[in-house]
């Protein structure tokens, strides 16, 4: 039976062991993963070559010194560095500079002797190689290049320091980025910090639902059960407004109760989870059986479907008109409607009143910050 997307992406956490690529493998990889970035890399090749035409060979760029290796001898460990954005190769080559380029922070690994295991830097890594290989056609075995080697014994350690260090002086992490980290560390490097554990709970629920988290810069967000809205879900910068997982654990079970094969999409990330968090801070059981009242009720009402263009926020916009011409009559009569916006303010208390007419589920408080209050008459 084929694997599927969410499948494949879900199964790279379950690897206990370190995966090795050498750098024309993980470019190779990241271009079929994102067949899109290989004409636009080979047009920038051609642009790095008229922009630079007074490089004649590698050996020209003069690299900053430290130890210099060959560049056959740096390996990716595929588990530890982030997906690769081809995007940002692509900004790299644009506005290169020898100056630029930073030593590749390495490591040593008894599994891999004289080899250099790149844990920051791939992205630079990536970009010296296309220019080596692609601009000047030369060979990787010949070719040395600066790297800092770390005495670091723990992988675990490496990861915090990857998290950490990627601040403004470079392509800064995002959420996916440390999310990805932190499951990693959890399910191969046996990190025991909670914040850490709390994300690899959410990542099993969403496998179990046949979902994946990911970003548009990977290029998979169009495949079933892409969750590419992290921000205020799954992560959060403050650890005080992170949600718990047991948010993520209610909204996976309606997921996989829905049974549509398409991707998430983020107006209805994001209502669903302020939805059942709500549920979850006050106390109301989410289980099995509220949960196939709840997808039910979603379905026959708007298809489930909490597009920013679908039935749910049209019906939603016509209460909110409503109460917002009764609440502001002179403001409407002069300007019409004002504030209306396709979110939680809006959107959860209608949720809620559509919720308490149509079913006898148990529902939470709710005050949006601008007073909107929902009719009986503008319910369906």
């Amino acid at each position: 039976m084929k694997k599927s997307h969410a499948q494949i992406v879900n199964e790279q956490y379950l690897q206990a062991d370190s995966h090795f690529v050498s750098l024309q493998q993980r470019l190779t990889d990241a271009l079929e993963k994102s067949p899109v970035f290989n004409n636009l890399l080979t047009a920038m090749v051609v642009e790095f070559k008229r922009r630079n035409s007074f490089w004649q060979k590698f050996a020209d760029l003069e690299l900053c010194k430290a130890i210099m290796v060959p560049m056959d001898r740096i390996l990716i460990d595929t588990t530890m560095q982030r997906n690769i954005n081809l995007r940002h190769i692509l900004k790299i080559l644009q506005y290169f500079k020898s100056t630029m380029a930073m030593a590749i922070q390495v490591y040593e690994d008894p599994a891999k002797p004289g080899y250099y295991i790149a844990w920051d830097g791939q992205h630079t890594a990536i970009s010296l190689y296309i220019i080596l290989t692609k601009v000047f056609g030369e060979r990787t075995a010949q070719t040395l290049v600066p790297v800092v080697v770390y005495n670091v014994k723990h992988k675990l350690e490496i990861r915090r320091n990857f998290i950490l260090l990627n601040g403004d002086a470079k392509e800064e992490l995002d959420f996916i980025d440390i999310y990805k980290q932190q499951v990693h560390g959890v399910k191969t490097n046996g990190a025991d910090d909670q914040e850490w554990i709390d994300t690899a709970l959410k990542n099993d629920y969403l496998a179990n639902a046949g979902l994946f988290a990911t970003h548009e810069k990977f290029g998979d967000e169009d495949q079933p059960g892409a969750f590419t809205l992290l921000a205020d879900t799954l992560m959060s910068k403050s650890l005080k407004k992170r949600k718990h997982p047991e948010v993520t654990r209610m909204f996976a079970e309606y997921w996989s109760y829905l049974g549509q094969e398409r991707p998430v999409e983020a107006k209805e990330a994001r209502q669903l989870y302020e939805y059942f968090n709500l549920c979850y801070e006050q106390g109301i059981a989410v289980d099995k059986t509220y949960l196939l009242e709840f997808v039910a009720f979603t379905k026959d009402y708007f298809g489930a479907d909490f597009g920013p263009t679908g039935p749910f926020w049209d019906k939603v916009k016509m209460s909110y008109e409503t109460w917002y011409a009764h609440a502001n009559p002179e403001e409407y009569n002069q300007s019409g409607l004002r504030g209306f916006s396709t979110e939680m303010r809006t959107g959860i208390p209608f949720l809620i009143a559509q919720l308490k007419k149509s079913t006898k589920l148990a529902t939470p408080e709710f005050s949006p910050n601008n007073g909107f209050t929902v009719k009986v008459k503008d319910l369906w």
